[in-house]
This record gives structure tokens, sequence and C-alpha cells, in this order.
């Protein structure tokens, strides 16, 4: 399950309490599903519930939402808005709680296979290719010669 560990990976990295102290973060799947289809063919799909718990946390909620929601646009293309995210919160003290994320996923796998046996691959769409705003175009273009005349065109 490469997403998972990649969600969790992403929020390691952009969460400040967290790169610190990463056993706060505990990671789990309830409830999946797996979706096949008869036949031949073992390519298949996990439908995935994960829930992030973040214990004993200080922070603004933001702080852990926003790099969930980044990693979202780019992991999860088309994601339902409305439905792919949810959260409760435990006050523990007047300055710490403990919140749960449930995001869900989901993770294709294709299985093809080869004379070595079968080669399995967990698709991960990837980050779409930035433009830099401040980059400069320049259009070149050299007709010269490639044009041809249109019959009936004087």
């Amino acid at each position: 399950m490469k997403k998972l560990a990649d969600l969790r990976n992403h929020i390691l990295t952009n969460v400040r309490h967290l790169k610190k102290n990463p056993d706060k973060l505990l990671t789990f799947i309830e409830d999946g599903n797996i979706e096949c289809w008869q036949g031949t063919n073992l390519s298949h799909k996990y439908t995935l519930p994960v829930r992030l718990i973040v214990t004993d946390y200080a922070g603004e909620v933001d702080e852990i939402i926003i790099p969930i929601l980044s990693w979202l646009l780019v992991r999860e293309p088309g994601f339902d808005p409305k439905n792919s995210i949810s959260f409760e919160a435990e006050l523990l003290n007047n300055n710490s709680y403990d919140i749960s994320v449930t995001v869900n996923i989901t993770e294709r796998v294709i299985v093809n296979a080869t004379e070595a046996g079968l080669d399995v691959e967990h698709v991960l769409p990837d980050p779409p290719l930035e433009m830099n705003a401040d980059a400069e175009w320049q259009i070149i273009s050299d007709l010269h010669g490639l044009a041809e005349p249109v019959p009936g065109d004087d």
C-alpha cells in the first residue's frame, strides 16, 4: 500500500511537530475494500479509509490538514471534497489534544504475467509539472519555404 506510506511520509515531512516526533503519528486502514474483476486479470483497486491519529498535539489543526489536502490534490486527483476527509479531536488538557483524520483514498494495482512470474505495479499519480510563472516565453517561427501555395489562391 504505497499510497499510505507516501501520505505518511508527506505528513512527517510537512508537519513541524511530527518531524521532531514521528512516533506521534499513528496510521491505520479501517474497513478497506478490494475491487476486482472476474476472469484471469489479477489487477485490482484498493479503496482505503486511512485513519491518521496525531497524539498529544499542541499546534493548529491547519498545520495537519493543509498538508493532507495538498497531498490529495496530487495523489488522489478527482477526489470528492465532501467525502474524502473528516476528523475528530479529543481535548487532553488546555494545551494539547489527540486528533484523528480519516482520508478516503484509492490505489490501483496493475498485475501483468511475465515469463519470470507476476509483475505487480502500484500506480501513484505523478505530481503535475509546475510552470515557472516568472519564465519568459519566446516563440520562434521559421516557416520560410515550408508553406506550399494553395491551388487557386492567387
